[in-house]
């Protein structure tokens, strides 16, 4: 008995007579198998050219339609082992698929037209959701190629032959090695290129690159028998992007067929490099020997960098999914995710979206996050680029919406399928502590606890008073010692200057010189006629010897105030010469301390003037004490003034040093706070600098602040 004979019920929309007939041009081609294993097949739509790849069920349904045979489709189905629920509900299925993506013609007394009219208006979007989701990508197809490439396709048949790719591949890794041999001069290549004139020679030999990228593409889906529609370009975030659509590949049933169309485009730019990368070292320095490295460093960066990226709709991702032979990879895999994501959170016993081996499904589980992952930072990294491009506020306006159609749209679809649920997630306990848990994490993202801002900083003595004697001179004796507590004026040094002793000696002869002179002056006519110039020369000795007497007694050097001795070098002793210019000394004045602090560029506009800070030296033994800000500069600085805090003598600050100058290789702003009184660290009895941090009261911050201004910074970094 056949399968037409069977006296069963037809579904109901079988019945009706609404149901139009399947458009006859499209074609139902045998395809690839499933991930399964099970066969399946290829429905093309010409008009679109558009694929569908149908499961057996959804074959049988076609089928039996596009001959008009719609009683025989349940028994058809019915012979697979499915109920009349199943049934109906297949049957409704293909209808509400075929319908939707317009397979069918008009209903009876309908014009075939206006339908299809209608189809097409149902499928598009309006004018402001069109621009919200291709602003960032369109897509513009230049020319049809088809004739082109089925013209030309034997001048490059050679390239197909496995020999010649092996060739290439030996060829490829001979010439790295031989690059590997001069490497520093090929590295060095790389620094003409940060000129406008080396980014436009970069841009025409890309431009090259990605032509020949996208023929080899196109070449290869021709000898498979694949039409290339159309090749054109791309505008990604108004960068221009080559294309080419090899749809028609998915109706190959050979995987390795499929796989040699992705990875078209890769092996033409590999083999462009590998020429490029032998011509870069056999060639003498000049203009064509950059023209080989501009092409060969482009192809080996676009090749690998680019278009092997799993995560992106390159040719990695086309690959991956050949791999696996699981077409549309990342809405699979994103809704096994999603499933599994409320299964782990909510335990709601939902079946996985498809059935597929747990191995696979596992890998796609894990691809759909890291894919997640990695298009939050992506697409953070084009709200900040668009933000940077255009002007302001479009910039601002565009990048927000970008953020929002692309980050912010899935996430709230996600938590609204999880609203839709409620009822079914609250009834579970495991479910309520997730939502206590994110509740309270979402909320504690929200709450300001970061109240300071931190930096490197040391302390330093404010009341430093130096000793130094001005006179060449030689030490008699040492008074006091480094510690020792001091009143002003108290003799810390005894100093004596034989020359300035033999200089005061000289005035003082000449001194009683001159004053013979003045007394015989009564009865010398001579000495009478020069008494005003005697007189005169009499006044300027006396007032050399008071200067000489003067720096004589300077020569016991004393504490110019009250405090405490430092830095008095042990070299000083009785019996050595010093030159009058060095320092022989420090009194310090132990009740008021400067804090020189080192804050990062980001972290500035959180401070406010007069804030109150903590000075916590590194030492644990050292002192903490209480501080206020008093000054702040304006521009980072250039050079580090405190060599203590510098990496290069073990410090936290990395620097970079020429000479003796010292150069944070970050952005920082120097401040300065005055910290509370108390007693500096000593060591062997000298007032030492002391290292440490210091935490600055600001306005509080979040963590999602927080979060959201370090991915920006860092985007910006690697832009």
């Amino acid at each position: 008995m056949t399968a037409a004979a069977i006296p069963i019920e037809l579904p109901e929309l079988a019945k009706t007579p609404r149901i139009p007939a399947l458009r006859q041009e499209l074609r139902i081609e045998r395809g690839a198998p499933l991930v399964s294993g099970a066969p399946s097949w290829v429905l093309f739509d010409p008009v679109r050219h558009t694929y569908y790849q149908l499961g057996k069920i959804e074959y049988i349904v076609l089928s039996f339609w596009a001959t008009g045979r719609l009683p025989d489709i349940v028994g058809a189905l019915r012979d697979r082992g499915l109920s009349k629920e199943e049934t109906d509900q297949a049957f409704h299925s293909v209808v509400e698929f075929a319908s939707t993506n317009g397979l069918t013609v008009s209903p009876s007394g309908q014009d075939c037209v206006s339908a299809f009219m209608e189809q097409r208006a149902r499928g598009q979007k309006a004018a402001w959701r069109w621009m919200l989701d291709n602003y960032l990508f369109l897509r513009v197809p230049l020319f049809k190629p088809a004739k082109f490439l089925s013209r030309t396709a034997d001048f490059v048949a050679p390239l197909w032959s496995p020999r010649v790719l092996v060739f290439f591949a030996f060829l490829g890794l001979f010439g790295l090695f031989l690059v590997s041999r001069q490497w520093d001069a090929f590295v060095a290549s790389f620094l003409y290129f940060f000129t406008w004139q080396g980014l436009i020679a970069y841009g025409l030999g890309l431009f090259f690159v990605k032509i020949l990228h996208e023929l080899g593409h196109a070449y290869t889906a021709t000898r498979y028998g694949c039409r290339v529609p159309t090749m054109g370009v791309s505008f990604l975030v108004m960068m221009p992007v080559l294309y080419t659509d090899t749809t028609a590949a998915w109706k190959l049933t050979s995987r390795r067929k499929r796989l040699a169309i992705d990875c078209a485009g890769v092996a033409a730019e590999l083999i462009v490099a590998t020429i490029a990368t032998l011509l870069w070292v056999i060639l003498p320095d000049g203009t064509l020997r950059s023209v080989a490295f501009i092409l060969a460093t482009t192809s080996w960066i676009m090749s690998l960098a680019v278009n092997l990226n799993p995560f992106m709709r390159f040719d990695g991702y086309y690959v991956l999914t050949d791999l696996l032979n699981v077409p549309n990879l990342q809405s699979r895999a994103f809704a096994l995710a999603r499933w599994k994501l409320r299964e782990l959170l909510f335990r709601l016993g939902e079946r996985p979206p498809e059935d597929v081996p747990r191995r696979l499904q596992r890998g796609m589980i894990a691809y759909a996050f890291a894919t997640w992952t990695y298009r939050l930072f992506l697409f953070v990294a084009i709200a900040v680029l668009v933000h940077t491009l255009f002007f302001q506020p479009l910039g601002l306006i565009l990048a927000g919406i970008e953020l929002i159609v692309f980050i912010g749209r899935p996430v709230f679809s996600e938590l609204s399928v999880w609203f839709e649920n409620r009822d079914r997630i609250l009834r579970d306990k495991r479910s309520k502590v997730w939502l206590w848990i994110g509740g309270t994490l979402l909320v504690a993202a929200f709450i300001p606890f970061d109240r300071h801002v931190s930096g490197y900083a040391v302390l330093t003595p404010v009341g430093t008073s130096p000793i130094v004697s001005g006179e060449p001179a030689r030490v008699v004796r040492v008074m006091a010692g480094n510690g020792q507590f001091v009143e002003r004026g108290a003799p810390i040094v005894e100093l004596e200057a034989p020359e300035l002793n033999a200089q005061a000696a000289s005035a003082k002869v000449r001194i009683a010189q001159l004053e013979m002179q003045l007394g015989r002056s009564a009865a010398d006519t001579r000495d009478r006629s020069n008494r005003g110039i005697i007189e005169r020369e009499l006044q300027l000795e006396k007032e050399a010897l008071a200067g000489l007497e003067r720096r004589a007694s300077g020569l016991i050097l004393t504490a110019p105030t009250a405090g405490i001795v430092s830095d008095l070098s042990p070299e000083i002793h009785a019996g050595r010469w010093i030159s009058g210019e060095e320092v022989i000394a420090q009194v310090v004045t132990p009740a008021d301390y400067d804090v020189h602090a080192y804050i990062e560029e980001d972290e500035m506009w959180r401070i406010e003037p007069a804030s109150l800070g903590t000075f916590v030296a590194a030492d644990a033994g050292g002192p903490a004490r209480r501080a206020k800000l008093v000054e702040t500069s304006s521009a980072a600085i250039e050079r580090l003034e405190q060599p203590i805090l510098a990496s290069v003598n073990g410090g936290p600050i990395a620097v970079d040093r020429s000479g003796d100058a010292l150069t944070p290789r970050k952005a920082y702003y120097r401040v300065r706070l005055i910290a509370e009184r108390g007693e500096l660290s000593r060591e062997g009895g000298q007032i030492q600098t002391t290292p440490g941090t210091v935490q600055i009261e600001t306005e509080g911050r979040s963590f999602a602040q927080w979060f959201v201004k370090a991915l920006v910074q860092a985007i910006r970094a690697i832009i």
